[in-house]
């Protein structure tokens, strides 16, 4: 819904927005039946508050610039000293269009980070065709959500920001962008999923739509039946297929105070890499289900590592939530602030612990590569001490302890777990190996069922269950 010219402050269009009561297409009843007028009235006002937006990014292009003799003569035969075609830059811009929608009628807009990240230019129209120029205010790559701003000297429609906590699977939907510069096409759909992970990033966590979502229409409105903004259109599962991804707004709506006053969003950081607990997880651990996120690595200087957290701890729950698979403790973390203290209830080796833990600041990526190795493993493998030699050839790190797989056999424990040469076994079980003679001494040991290997590889590290069959 729009309010447009009102004197609605920003924080109150960050919160979440009191309905209309006066209009009945805006009742605060979720079961509010729908008429033949019901969308038609939501894309009437919802449109003057969306936007489309248009970015440019100035690129380089190299090409060759052909002297006229050359086409006539191009190995220069007939004469030495012609010049040789010359490499030569020329520059461009590379144009790219997304939406947005107003949220405050002073010229906020949010879209999403990939319409206007790298931009050199960011120009604005409106539903009346004018055109502004904007200037990025903040923008999170984590969620993909950015905020932008236009000056227009005057007050702009603006949208109202709903609740997508409070979205059900098979509730209405309505889709506005600019797909394929096709300004303020409407689109309708339901809510086909909630919570998918697509892969984007480590906050993933979108309302899945069949509204239709076409290239153009990033960074628009999903809009439910009472016209509140729920969600930011931001992916696609392929061209045509009615399988579109918004970003919560509830999750916008968290990051918005830090976008407007800091322009970007400093996030607490743990120190761990993670995995889900799989079903031969769960049997190794003897675990009553598969809830929680099994602790991969601790990265050295981390929070993680000062409360003294380990390899193999699973952990349950974060602040009393329930972490139900390892999707769920990034974003946990993500919503805290640095400097607080969190509790985290995690099984370690049979048993509950209770620790406490006090989150940091999230380091830049550049600056975790500089903490060295970090997240991966072997069972019928041929293994040899880590020599120097060995270590130059597999580019192994400096310091590095272990064995290192020289050749899994074909059909073996190890190779059904995808051990393969190079990786660098670092512990099996409980026990740490430090040379190819303790490891055999160790393996030789195994009985049928699943053992848990420390490995790494492609420099990182991982926990990998190994199956042993009866017929091994």
């Amino acid at each position: 819904m729009l309010a447009p010219g009102t004197n609605e402050s920003l924080g109150s269009v960050f919160s979440h927005a009191a309905i209309a009561k006066e209009d009945p297409l805006f009742s605060s009843s979720s079961d509010q039946p729908l008429t033949t007028t019901t969308f038609r009235k939501v894309a009437q006002n919802v449109s003057p508050a969306v936007v489309a937006i248009t970015a440019k990014t100035a690129v380089k292009l190299r090409q060759l610039d052909f002297p006229f003799w050359f086409f006539q003569d191009p190995f220069g035969f007939g004469n030495p000293q012609q010049r040789a075609p010359q490499k030569r830059e020329k520059e461009s811009w590379k144009t790219a269009g997304g939406t947005g929608f107003i949220i405050d009628k002073s010229g906020l807009i949010l879209t999403n980070n990939h319409v206007v990240q790298n931009a050199d230019e960011i120009t604005v129209r409106l539903l009346d065709e004018r055109e502004f120029p904007a200037k990025v205010v903040g923008r999170d790559p984590d969620t993909d959500v950015a905020l932008v701003k236009i000056d227009t000297g005057e007050e702009l429609p603006v949208v109202r920001l709903g609740d997508s906590d409070a979205l059900q699977v098979g509730d209405w939907v309505m889709a506005i962008g600019n797909p394929y510069g096709y300004d303020h096409t409407v689109t309708v759909g339901v809510v086909s999923a909630k919570n998918r992970w697509i892969g984007m990033g480590n906050y993933d966590n979108f309302i899945q739509t069949d509204a239709q979502i076409n290239p153009g229409n990033s960074g628009g409105p999903l809009v439910n039946v009472r016209g509140e903004v729920v969600g930011i259109n931001t992916a696609i599962a392929g061209l045509r297929t009615g399988i579109g991804f918004a970003v919560p707004i509830n999750m916008a709506k968290s990051i918005l105070p830090a976008l407007r006053e800091k322009g970007k969003v400093v996030r607490a950081w743990l120190g761990v890499v993670i995995q889900s607990i799989t079903p031969d997880f769960q049997e190794s651990l003897g675990l009553k289900n598969r809830q929680g996120a099994i602790i991969a690595e601790v990265t050295k200087g981390s929070p993680a590592e000062d409360a003294d957290l380990q390899v193999g701890d699973v952990i349950l729950k974060f602040n009393g939530r329930v972490v139900h698979s390892s999707r769920d403790l990034p974003e946990m973390v993500g919503l805290c602030h640095p400097g607080t203290k969190a509790s985290l209830t995690i099984l370690r080796n049979g048993k509950i612990v209770r620790v406490k833990v006090k989150l940091a600041a999230k380091p830049s990526s550049k600056t975790l590569a500089q903490k060295g190795p970090e997240k991966q493993y072997g069972l019928g493998l041929n293994v040899r001490d880590i020599t120097p030699e060995m270590a130059w050839r597999y580019k192994l790190p400096r310091g590095i302890e272990g064995v290192v797989v020289v050749e899994v056999e074909f059909k073996s424990p190890g190779q059904r777990a995808g051990l393969e040469e190079g990786n660098v076994i670092l512990r099996v079980g409980s026990t740490t190996i430090k040379s190819a003679q303790q490891f055999y001494d160790v393996t030789s040991k195994l009985k049928t069922g699943v053992h848990i290997l420390l490995v790494y590889r492609n420099g990182n590290q991982v926990l990998v269950p190994v199956r042993i069959r009866g017929n091994d």
